[in-house]
């Protein structure tokens, strides 16, 4: 019978915990990640992590026995760490903040709209003292990601939830409101 357990993913430069995951394979699961994930957040980290000749640090929090619930677990570490301030990858921890049906197009059609955005959170992030690698890191998003946005290139698809991951970092959301003229 393989191991049941709860893991965790840091990154090595400063030991942040990026995602905890769950498995019922032992270390096959968690091992997984460092070759192709099933999350395209987690691919991209661990991709710009392998560019700079790095993995991201696969630990152990629990191991689970059968007669506990694997599911609630997961949860508790999850809530754990999201309570020390980490900023997790995981898809079910995540909750965008505010959805407005039209801003995809407003992020994307190459308006003011975007150029403003970048300025802020380039802005935002230097007054935190931040580079552009330690922030990405703290922020969930990739390097290539955020260096697109601040440098506002063109012709990019600029995620929504990668810009409220970024925002909920200055303790900010995004409120659009059409105005009826």
């Amino acid at each position: 019978m393989n191991e049941r357990l709860i893991y965790r993913l840091s990154c090595p430069f400063t030991n942040q915990v990026h995602y905890v995951g769950k498995s019922i394979e032992g270390m096959i699961r968690p091992l997984s990640h460092l070759s192709k994930s099933h999350s395209d957040k987690i691919n991209e980290w661990v991709g710009e992590l392998k560019q700079l000749g790095h993995a991201p640090t696969v630990e152990v929090c629990e191991y689970v026995p059968m007669e506990v619930d694997i599911d609630e677990r997961e949860r508790y570490w999850i809530t754990k760490y999201l309570n020390k301030g980490n900023v997790l990858l995981n898809i079910q921890s995540t909750h965008p903040l505010t959805i407005i049906p039209d801003l995809e197009a407003k992020l994307n059609d190459g308006d003011d709209f975007i150029r403003t955005l970048s300025t802020f959170i380039k802005e935002r992030r230097k007054q935190l003292g931040y580079n552009q690698v330690e922030f990405a890191d703290r922020a969930g998003v990739g390097l290539r990601w955020l260096r697109d946005v601040e440098q506002c290139v063109k012709g990019k698809n600029y995620s929504v939830n990668h810009i409220l991951y970024v925002l909920s970092m200055f303790g900010c959301t995004l409120d659009i409101k059409k105005i009826e003229v």
